[in-house]
């Protein structure tokens, strides 16, 4: 075969070109990640500052959970003037389909959670950080002018910076950004992105003073076969508690819809049977994310063997006030008080159950093995592997379809082989 130099100046100019194009491609992704990272983390700290504050009032003044039926009203109220998109779903369909995020989602699901926290409602934040961050990232792509496909990635560029800044793991948040639209697919074209997304928000809300989760492990049991059956059967449980948890969180705000009331005097109704379960309880014990308590479970400290029903029962309640958050901590509290209590009588530690019981309610509602697996790595440290692993598989596997989020698309199947392309349901 002939090979002229004029071939050979073709090939060259064509691979130039080809690297040339490769880095400006780089070049822009690390520009675009870094921007939106420190524009999402900067929000997303001040929005973790004002539920702290906000969680912490409400310690100081206890009253103000009688407040709870004026604070559904007016976000129901408001919700339904300026908002009527369908919250997390939103943000995956934006992902799974390339739409649009309403640019109102942002301001109103941070208004909204810290209100929820400083009235009481049992709620979390991690799916009110998704929120913003995949508004936040949806905006900063329409005002760069970008495409369908590059919007997708900056929406998941920004779901990734918020969840670090909130929660404090930028591993975690990475994967979780890339898995939890697809469940059984990855999607690397935005693994750059959110790398760089995530790391500077991380490090942005430690400047400005944000707490990072206060969860930890002091020791860890060695895995012996007897410990890796008795993680197996926790496990097996802790995803029938997962679907538990879904089937009540679309199951009691259904109900509550039934209500033959106007949409904010039906929040009002609601709220007030939430107040009414408050003091019932005797205490807030089940009122807020309930960190404290995750803490003292992590710890080894008893807590009541109902806890992890009262929890489920109280959050689907909140939910179907219209109080806004997300699920995701309450989830880790049912884990943490489920784990805790049961753990023990399988002869695991009750701390080291907590965490394991964690890990499965997160991975059980979210449909998350990889991002799971981080956190507990992130949370608890590297020494207890062998549980996390074995726990979160089984876990994953055996809490079926069931997910928070109707709008995840189930790509490949966890009891069949192959692809099933079906919407995760509850």
């Amino acid at each position: 075969m002939d090979f002229s130099s004029n071939d050979f100046r073709d090939l060259l100019e064509a691979a130039v070109f080809k690297v040339r194009t490769s880095l400006s491609q780089l070049i822009r992704l690390l520009v675009y990640g870094i921007l939106c990272g420190t524009l999402v983390g900067a929000v997303a700290s001040i929005f973790a500052i004002g539920i702290d504050t906000a969680t912490e009032l409400r310690g100081q003044h206890p009253w103000v959970i009688f407040l709870m039926p004026l604070g559904a009203a007016l976000i129901i109220f408001f919700y339904q003037k300026f908002d009527r998109s369908e919250g997390t779903d939103t943000v995956l369909l934006a992902v799974t389909r390339s739409e649009s995020v309403p640019g109102t989602m942002a301001p109103l699901i941070f208004c909204s959670t810290i209100t929820s926290h400083f009235l009481g409602a049992s709620v979390g934040r991690e799916g009110a950080a998704l929120q913003i961050g995949g508004c936040l990232g949806d905006e900063l792509g329409k005002r760069l002018h970008f495409h369908e496909e590059a919007r997708r990635i900056m929406v998941m560029a920004g779901m990734s910076a918020a969840f670090s800044a909130l929660f404090g793991t930028p591993l975690a948040a990475t994967v979780i950004a890339m898995e939890i639209s697809h469940v059984g697919l990855l999607q690397y074209d935005a693994l750059v992105p959110c790398v760089i997304a995530a790391l500077p928000a991380y490090y942005i809300s430690g400047m400005l003073g944000v707490e990072k989760h206060p969860w930890g492990l002091t020791s860890v049991t060695p895995f012996t076969l007897r410990l890796s059956i008795s993680t197996f059967l926790l496990a097996f449980l802790c995803a029938l508690v997962s679907i538990l948890f879904v089937i009540a969180l679309g199951r009691i705000p259904a109900l509550a819809r039934k209500i033959p009331a106007p949409p904010v005097l039906r929040g009002v109704i609601v709220a007030v049977i939430l107040v009414g379960m408050t003091l019932l309880s005797g205490s807030q014990f089940y009122n807020g994310a309930g960190g404290h308590v995750i803490t003292e479970c992590l710890q080894g400290e008893k807590v009541p063997v109902y806890a992890f029903l009262v929890k489920i029962l109280f959050t689907a309640v909140s939910v179907a006030a219209g109080f806004k958050g997300g699920e995701i901590v309450p989830s880790l509290f049912i884990g943490a008080t489920f784990g805790s209590v049961v753990g023990p009588l399988l002869g695991l530690p009750g701390g080291l159950a907590a965490a394991i019981g964690m890990g499965c309610l997160f991975c059980g509602v979210t449909n998350c093995p990889l991002g799971t697996l981080l956190i507990c790595f992130e949370m608890f440290g590297f020494e207890g592997w062998p549980y996390y692993l074995l726990a979160i598989a089984i876990s994953y596997t055996i809490s079926g379809n069931f997910g928070l989020y109707h709008h995840q698309k189930i790509r490949y199947g966890k009891f069949t082989i192959g692809r099933v392309d079906a919407n995760a349901h509850h």
